[in-house]
């Protein structure tokens, strides 16, 4: 009976030594999740109080950016044109993409752009698609600007993401490129704007704007020709010779004759829309050019910092009606900040605004990301 007794005897110490044990589980538990939670709000207050990095590229622009300009097909919108879609637009787009990291963005940028605009006769694209009478191409011509940013924008994504696939069809661009979009000239050579309407017989109208540096340099690299160095020291000569009026600006469109050069006849005569590119891509590439001195030099002065208008016209030095976009800034702060060796951060250039448009919102996060690129400190 005794043995009987003892046994029965254990069972309730031993509920009892299990009930004890469940409990200091359970308030280890609630220690540790008291413990995680203190950590996690430690972690939120340090995020706020700490400094951020003043030139890392800010998600809410890229989320904002996406939300008024690109469609769910994939189609960037410039809303301040009609609502068309055209392939500086996609190229920008893809461009900004891959400095986000957004792939799934970007896969649907360029299959809409291969589907809807990839001519049938070559891999360049037309350049304009305008949503009216269900979408179409609205003209067939290519721009050779354009038709660059997204060769560009598939090599940034190859090298980003690695699938081959994108640096294939960037490759097939350039070929096309440099096959049937350059042009010799007495500034050497060149890059056509467009295949048709561009060579007059008094010369060859091309605009400075469609020498994105930075793509050529990348580009190059990716793809060897001769004809890459051929463009960059044209390019060079083209920005350095056609400058017009009292402060020597690239204007937005110009006419190279065999022996001297223009304002285009048939386009505006300013320093405007376009021609802002010209400092974006100088400094995007070499933030040392001495390319960008006249510039700078123009935003410097007192009438230039009054107004700070949106377009110069280069035949009278008068400046236009509208002030400068928030993305022409932008432009102007990152060449300021490269001529006068100042500090720039991409946190020093205002986040985007739901009022902006396409082209200024376009503008400011490719400068940001210029900014990111080429003005970041070098780590040791």
């Amino acid at each position: 009976m005794k043995q009987r007794h003892d046994h029965h005897g254990h069972k309730p110490h031993h509920k009892h030594h299990h009930h004890h044990r469940r409990a200091a589980r359970r308030g280890l538990w609630r220690r540790l999740g008291l413990v995680a939670a203190g950590l996690a709000l430690v972690a939120v207050l340090v995020w706020w109080l700490l400094p951020r990095d003043p030139y890392a590229l800010p998600g809410h622009d890229w989320w904002l950016f996406k939300k008024r300009f690109l469609s769910t097909e994939g189609r960037i919108i410039d809303n301040g044109n009609g609502d068309i879609s055209h392939t500086e637009g996609q190229g920008y787009g893809m461009l900004l993409a891959v400095a986000y990291r957004d792939r799934d963005a970007f896969d649907r940028m360029w299959e809409w752009t291969l589907t809807h605009l990839k001519r049938k006769d070559d891999f360049l694209f037309s350049w304009e698609w305008t949503p009216q009478d269900g979408g179409k191409v609205a003209d067939p011509n290519n721009a050779t600007d354009g038709d660059l940013l997204i060769a560009w924008a598939l090599h940034r994504a190859y090298a980003d993401w690695g699938d081959f696939k994108y640096q294939q069809a960037a490759g097939q661009i350039v070929a096309a490129l440099l096959e049937k979009t350059t042009v010799e000239t007495h500034l050497g050579l060149q890059l056509l704007p467009g295949l048709v309407g561009f060579q007059k017989p008094e010369g060859v109208v091309l605009n400075p704007s469609y020498v994105v540096f930075p793509a050529l340099t990348e580009l190059g690299i990716a793809f060897p020709s001769d004809k890459w160095k051929a463009l960059r020291a044209g390019g060079n000569m083209l920005i350095e010779t056609a400058r017009f009026g009292m402060w020597k600006l690239a204007p937005d469109w110009v006419l190279v004759a065999p022996s001297w050069v223009a304002l285009a006849p048939g386009h505006e005569a300013v320093f405007g829309y376009n021609a802002i590119r010209v400092p974006l891509h100088i400094a995007w590439d070499d933030p040392s050019s001495p390319l960008l001195a006249e510039f700078a030099a123009f935003w410097e002065a007192p009438g230039a910092q009054k107004w700070d208008p949106a377009t110069v016209n280069l035949e009278t030095d008068g400046f236009g009606p509208y002030p400068a976009l928030p993305g022409m800034v932008a432009v102007r702060e990152l060449a300021l900040a490269c001529v006068k060796k100042t500090k720039l951060t991409v946190a020093d250039i205002p986040p985007l605004s739901t009022e902006e448009s396409y082209f200024s919102a376009g503008l400011k996060m490719l400068t940001k990301v210029a900014i990111h690129e080429r003005l970041r400190p070098k780590r040791n």
